[in-house]
């Protein structure tokens, strides 16, 4: 009776454990797609002169912050998402959201200097850096054998970004930067995800950003066309969309991020296809292979 019991138990974990990773996976085809929507959204908005980083998430992350406040009120689920009991609990979310903020001015300014198809393999060494820091905070133990894999993913990172441009182009090593810190944060949403829902880790991420450039909106207004409002609350709606969907798969996945991360690579092709629909990037040869070395070596 008891193996029974014991062999029940172990099959409804397994099957809990496949449904988490599925899921998983479902949701990052999908916020791999916002990620580099929303990229696209911003080199196409960097090219403009008059419009500057602050003016960008002002307008375009209020707008989905206070239609998400309105959504938790409907739904009955601020005290459940945005109020802690514990007040020390408020630190961990709050504290990303302040550390987050150069993160996307980093992204605006690079997405200038930089091809969205170059840009994207940079930070698609993210899962690399979530192994990293897996081990270091979750204890997941590596071997020398992914050591050498990683080896190889980072190597094809600099085929596409060629060794000259880490020469001429400083914003290269902010983008290593940014995949690092997303690494350390996302980790940090696994580990402590008994600190605060998907939903509040979210919340309190983009917060700070918001009224930190609504703060600097208001000092420096600035008249835009309907065109440009356009793109820019759809590229607000992608960023608060895509970092929601991050925290979500992050905060379920538990010990299970090894198996959900190397899809992140899909956002290489969403990259690659809308970088030449819309800039009309190619890639060389040399990139070509830097790209495949990286979706082997994480897949």
């Amino acid at each position: 009776l008891i193996d029974t019991q014991l062999s029940t138990y172990y099959m409804f974990k397994l099957i809990s454990s496949n449904k988490i990773i599925i899921l998983g996976i479902f949701l990052v085809i999908i916020q791999t797609f916002f990620g580099a929507s929303f990229d696209t959204a911003t080199k196409f908005l960097g090219s403009n002169n008059n419009l500057l980083w602050y003016h960008y998430y002002a307008l375009g992350l209020s707008l989905p912050l206070i239609l998400f406040i309105f959504f938790l009120i409907i739904s009955k689920g601020i005290k459940k998402n945005l109020i802690f009991e514990n007040k020390k609990d408020y630190f961990l979310p709050l504290f990303r959201g302040f550390t987050f903020i150069p993160i996307p001015i980093i992204i605006y300014y690079s997405l200038k200097q930089i091809p969205l198809n170059i840009f994207t393999p940079i930070i698609m060494t993210t899962p690399f850096f979530i192994l990293i820091w897996s081990s270091m905070l979750q204890k997941e133990i590596i071997s020398f054998k992914f050591w050498l894999i990683l080896i190889v993913g980072f190597a094809g990172t600099i085929l596409i970004a060629k060794p000259t441009l880490f020469q001429t182009n400083v914003f290269i090593y902010l983008i290593f930067l940014v995949a690092a810190y997303n690494a350390l944060t996302s980790v940090i949403v696994s580990k402590f995800s008994n600190k605060a829902t998907a939903l509040g880790y979210s919340f309190y991420n983009l917060l700070p950003l918001t009224v930190f450039c609504i703060i600097l909106y208001m000092c420096d207004p600035v008249r835009l066309v309907t065109n440009q409002l356009t793109i820019i609350f759809i590229g607000g709606f992608l960023l608060f969309f895509a970092s929601y969907l991050l925290n979500f798969v992050f905060h379920i996945s538990g010990k299970f991020t090894r198996f959900i991360s190397p899809f992140f690579f899909i956002q290489l092709v969403w990259a690659s296809i809308l970088g030449n629909y819309f800039f009309n990037e190619t890639l060389d040869y040399l990139s070509l292979l830097g790209m495949v070395l990286i979706v082997v070596s994480g897949t």
